[in-house]
């Protein structure tokens, strides 16, 4: 199973959102391997920090990729893996290797928010996996929400979504959330997205 997490959007979570859900299946018993391919690598150097910080054992494998190198990686894993394999794209969107990426996922987890700035590039990101006739199952993921703020444009958005894909519940705007920790999920951050988490578990049959 080969899960994409991406949008034309830097900053909407999808590097926050690839790690807690990595822990997230880790903590269930699922066997995972992320690989890091956004350009900042945050999810490797986090790994690097976690492991001389913690004296905890790593429950799956971070790989800092070369999007020259992904179409073999993918094939490689395909061959030999039965597990999930969750990929952290880059915030741009430009390169021909992505094309490859999205059209070998079988889900494609797009984090985004409710302003204008963060959902005209998530119609972006939307134009491209239409452009490219990606048959992969799409998720919508509302990130970083204030529950004190009313989104005036929020239904109709999440109408709009989900005649594309399937929008899941919000993940609340946390301190908890935001703190990335790639070797464990504290109880706190576990509350705040179980309900997102377990309905993309549910539909990918992960």
């Amino acid at each position: 199973m080969v899960i994409v997490f991406g949008n034309q959007k830097g900053g909407c979570g999808k590097t926050t959102n690839c790690v807690q859900f990595a822990n997230y299946l880790a903590e269930l018993g699922k066997d995972v391997l992320v690989l890091d391919l956004d350009f900042q690598r945050s999810i490797s150097d986090r790994r690097n920090s976690d492991l001389e910080t913690y004296d905890n054992t790593p429950k799956y494998e971070v790989i800092k990729g070369d999007l020259s190198k992904v179409a073999s990686l993918l094939n490689d894993f395909s061959s030999v893996n039965k597990g999930i394999l969750l990929i952290d794209l880059p915030g741009k969107i430009d390169d021909d290797a992505i094309g490859v990426i999205l059209k070998a996922a079988d889900m494609i987890i797009c984090p985004f928010r409710y302003d204008k700035l963060t959902m005209d590039s998530t119609g972006l990101f939307i134009k491209i996996l239409q452009y490219l006739k990606v048959k992969a199952q799409i998720i919508f993921l509302p990130n970083n929400i204030r529950t004190s703020v009313r989104y005036e444009t929020k239904e109709q958005i999440t109408e709009i979504l989900s005649n594309i894909g399937t929008v899941t519940k919000d993940i609340p705007q946390s301190v908890s959330m935001e703190r990335i920790n790639t070797l464990l999920i504290d109880s706190s951050c576990i509350r705040i997205v179980k309900d997102a988490y377990d309905k993309i578990i549910e539909i990918g049959n992960l």
